[in-house]
């Protein structure tokens, strides 16, 4: 953006405050409420003629963004900087270097394509805890750490992957509903379901060592971090981003696919740069671009059911741990039998995705 665009837009607010009630209005014609991520979105004015507009800028939410050519068709190039997501942008109309009118209309952003199917390979199967009602999942080397939910139920635990063996268990008090954890230096973050509260573990000891409130979300579902901060889910389409110091929500953003909002993310984990998540109630993974909230693939697991032992307490997909030093995902579910390890097929990335940016985190490390 130029830099006197800011000085610009600070111009139009004075005229637009001093017009008179009546100045009149430009309309578009038609105005699609339906984007999609790197589209150049197509508006039909109206009556852009009629007032000799030959000036048009834009801005999207807060941020200024830029101007268009005033034709009868508006052209909006791809959006830089923006998420997938409800947004609304306002335009401002010139005529004669003279500020005309503005005109404000919400939209919504969709990922720019369908996503594409990654393929893998089933590299083992281990022994789970058929009681364990699992909720979050995550490897500190090879040790396997495990969280499980139900009031009364609900433990945090560290165990041997290889044996299902349980080295370590912490009890929740049976006030609260468990939900997902997530590994930040030498603490264990585990978040409740409906007490808008979480807590914080010495990873070592178990011993509790702070806790924390939501802030703008109502729940607690799933946890993962990279570098810089932690990503939480609350069961909508919503992704919060999390100060890993504080634990304040400090931003968010919406995931959504080519035609719906993802709603009932849950479990989290992130890989080389992608976040995995599964949604509730769905026997699959799907992969979030975090840059822009676009879900570019999912992995579809629900060959694996076969597998498991049926019984009456078996319940849905949840849980997904990468494993560094193999590159491999582990994933399970709510008292199921099993911990399964998969590795993702590089060959079912597509190659236009191979040859300009390879996607992080769906390929073998």
């Amino acid at each position: 953006m130029k830099n006197g665009l800011p000085v610009l837009f600070s111009i139009i607010l004075l005229n637009f405050a001093c017009q008179k009630k009546h100045q009149p209005k430009v309309i578009f014609k038609h105005f699609p409420e339906k984007w999609h991520l790197n589209q150049t979105v197509k508006i039909y004015g109206h009556n852009l003629k009629e007032f000799n507009i030959d000036r048009v800028l834009f801005k999207v939410d807060q941020n200024i963004r830029g101007g268009t050519k005033p034709f009868d068709t508006l052209r909006i190039p791809p959006l830089p900087g923006i998420t997938t997501g409800k947004h609304r942008i306002t335009f401002y109309f010139f005529s004669r270097k003279k500020f005309i009118d503005s005109l404000t209309r919400p939209f919504t952003l969709f990922a720019s394509k369908p996503p594409f199917e990654l393929k893998y390979q089933l590299i083992a199967e281990y022994p789970h805890e058929i009681n364990a009602f699992t909720q979050g999942l995550e490897f500190d080397g090879d040790t396997l750490y495990e969280s499980t939910g139900l009031n009364g139920e609900s433990s945090l635990r560290k165990t041997d992957f290889k044996t299902g063996k349980i080295i370590k268990k912490y009890n929740l008090p049976k006030q609260y509903f468990g939900e997902g954890i997530t590994i930040w230096n030498d603490s264990i973050i585990w978040l409740t379901w409906q007490s808008k509260k979480g807590f914080v573990f010495n990873k070592k000891t178990f011993e509790q060592i702070g806790s924390f409130p939501y802030g703008k979300s109502k729940e607690g579902w799933g946890l993962t971090h990279n570098d810089r901060v932690i990503f939480k889910s609350d069961g909508t389409e919503k992704i919060r981003i999390l100060d890993p110091e504080t634990l304040r929500e400090i931003d968010s953003f919406s995931v959504y696919s080519y035609k719906h909002p993802i709603k009932r993310i849950n479990e989290l984990e992130w890989i080389n740069g992608k976040l995995f998540t599964n949604i509730w109630q769905k026997n699959a993974l799907a992969v979030i671009n975090p840059e822009n909230g676009e879900v570019e693939a999912v992995v579809n697991l629900k060959p694996l059911l076969k597998k498991l032992k049926k019984h009456p307490g078996m319940d849905v997909l949840n849980g997904i741990a990468f494993h560094h030093k193999s590159g491999h995902i582990f994933v399970t579910g709510k008292k199921w039998d099993k911990l399964f390890e998969i590795e993702i097929d590089s060959n079912s990335i597509p190659k236009k995705q191979h040859a300009n940016h390879p996607p992080q985190g769906l390929q073998n490390n």
